[in-house]
């Protein structure tokens, strides 16, 4: 992703089955993770460091620098029925209460 205006938000959903590692390649980026009970924030900044995200964590990515450009590398093909979208919704399949 790269072109992304600082205060826009993307990510903001979990994968069921996929996992993802996060490359700042250029710029920065903020990271947020949250498996349901404990919610962290990630500055990535260094392509020489990566962010893993397994499956079953909620990411979102925001405060892009103006030359922000983050790789993102999959573990499986896109799957529009591996994503959820909707918070509570992970929150159910995690089986934590809404």
């Amino acid at each position: 992703m790269y072109g992304v205006p600082s205060e826009s938000v993307r990510g903001a959903h979990a994968h069921r089955e996929c996992s993802q590692l996060l490359v700042c390649t250029a710029g920065a980026v903020s990271c947020l993770v949250d498996d349901g009970s404990t919610r962290d924030e990630v500055r990535l900044e260094s392509p020489h460091v990566g962010l893993h995200v397994p499956p079953m964590i909620w990411g979102t990515q925001w405060r892009y620098t103006r030359d922000g450009v983050l790789l993102v590398l999959a573990s499986h093909p896109y799957d529009a029925a591996d994503y959820i979208r909707d918070y509570e919704e992970f929150l159910g399949e995690l089986g934590r209460p809404e």
